[in-house]
């Protein structure tokens, strides 16, 4: 395994995290729980009023604590000069979300299931599987703030045929959350790393997204949306392809580039604070032909607890 140089801007991203935590933490107290409600079910109550992201959904994982279901629908098209030579693939999936208490969460992040239509290949099968938990360390609700680390581990058991069942990897993440009135920010570090080196790459993960609710306090509330993803390849496999497999899957290749970025542009629909209508077109920034992020469309639907 080939490790590569720690990206400044990958560097940048977990500092800016850490800077932010530590000043909230300067001026922040832990909300104090009830003590006739334990959370289950229920969660963290007091941030209603904040969206879910909804770019990079595997691994762009919100500070909140709740209890729901999270539909998934992706339309990602490759670039025709990129090495998987045009195409694209389709996912269903499904995600689920169990507050255990007000701050612990068992979160299943990725299962369902791909059509895939390259170039170089045709098959559709099982994507693999991923779940882990979080815990709210700091819920400031004065300030409107959250901060949240967890960790996920994915299983290698999905079908080969759709890129899938590449690597095992654990990938810990811390995720923030700031209201600033109608407008809401979160953010999230994610660092995967794969239990076999030669199988599966490190990677780092950032996530930005901004949401800004037009008309707060309505029964069905709209909210336009702007995201910045980043994706940085921190190690290389022992696999001759030279893109790497972004959100979608660790393909433990040697990718040519190790920085990839692309936006999201789309809004949400918050309907009585339990169902969350969300639709994002996304496009690469970065060269589209250095790797496998050309465009994309995400449709989601939250029903929560």
């Amino acid at each position: 395994m080939a490790t590569k140089p720690m990206s400044p801007s990958f560097l940048s991203a977990f500092a800016a995290t850490a800077i932010l935590a530590g000043s909230a933490l300067a001026q922040a107290q832990p909300a104090e729980a009830k003590p006739d409600d334990s959370g289950f079910l229920t969660g963290l109550r007091g941030f209603e009023h904040f969206h879910e992201p909804l770019g990079q959904p595997l691994y762009f994982e919100s500070p909140f604590n709740d209890t729901g279901l999270r539909f998934l629908y992706l339309r990602h098209d490759f670039s025709n000069q990129s090495t998987l030579q045009g195409g694209n693939v389709t996912v269903y999936a499904l995600q689920a979300r169990l507050a255990l208490t007000e701050r612990l969460a068992f979160i299943a992040t990725k299962d369902g299931y791909s059509e895939l239509e390259s170039g170089i290949a045709q098959s559709d099968g099982w994507n693999d599987i991923a779940a882990g938990f979080k815990y709210v360390l700091l819920a400031d609700r004065e300030n409107d703030f959250v901060l949240t680390p967890g960790i996920r581990y994915q299983a290698r058991n999905g079908d080969t045929s759709v890129l899938q069942g590449r690597a095992d990897e654990f990938s810990p993440f811390v995720s923030v959350a700031k209201g600033y009135g109608r407008t809401h920010l979160l953010g999230n570090a994610t660092l995967r790393v794969p239990v076999d080196g030669d199988k599966g790459n490190t990677v780092g993960h950032w996530d930005l997204h901004v949401d800004y609710d037009v008309n707060p306090g309505a029964e069905a509330v709209f909210a336009p949306l702007l995201e910045i993803h980043g994706v940085h390849y921190l190690s290389d496999g022992n696999a001759t392809l030279d893109v790497g497999g972004l959100d979608y899957t660790n393909l433990g290749s040697m990718p040519a580039k190790s920085f990839v970025c692309w936006a999201g542009v789309g809004a949400r629909l918050e309907i009585v604070k339990r169902f969350e209508l969300g639709f994002a077109y996304e496009f690469a920034l970065t060269d589209p032909d250095d790797d496998i992020m050309d465009r994309r469309i995400t449709i989601d639907f939250i029903t929560r607890w």
